[in-house]
């Protein structure tokens, strides 16, 4: 018997936007145009975000939508609105910067766990 699996086109979409490396064009960059390189990394995470949680959405991974709106979500709108200070006003945001960037990596070495079937660890199953 013969197992074919439908590709699924949202899963591969999000693994393309997570393997793309733009590392070796920004040493370069990075001596000669510091601050716009910075303001370029932070536009490209404003206009991929959203594009990332719309896939999580229709991949049905509600978990991970769940965790980015409590590590990521949560310390940026505390520090915007709630919790007044110059210190706040520094931690907080950078904090969602962090945590913006493990839920990255995280999302990144988990997904193609995504690809796998369920049943691989049956017993009889002949998935390799």
């Amino acid at each position: 018997m013969t197992l074919t699996f439908k590709k699924n086109y949202y899963l591969e979409k999000l693994s393309r936007l997570m393997g793309t490396d733009f590392s070796a064009k920004s040493p370069t960059l990075s001596y000669l145009y510091p601050d716009m390189l910075a303001r370029l990394w932070l536009l490209i995470s404003v206009l991929s975000t959203p594009y990332i949680l719309w896939l999580l959405f229709k991949l049905k991974k509600f978990s991970w939508l769940i965790s980015f709106s409590v590590f990521v979500l949560l310390p940026f709108v505390l520090g915007y609105f709630v919790l007044v200070g110059e210190l706040m006003n520094i931690v907080l945001p950078s904090l969602a910067l962090l945590n913006l960037a493990i839920f990255l990596f995280l999302l990144k070495h988990s997904y193609p766990d995504w690809r796998d079937p369920v049943f691989k660890n049956t017993p009889g199953s002949d998935f390799k």
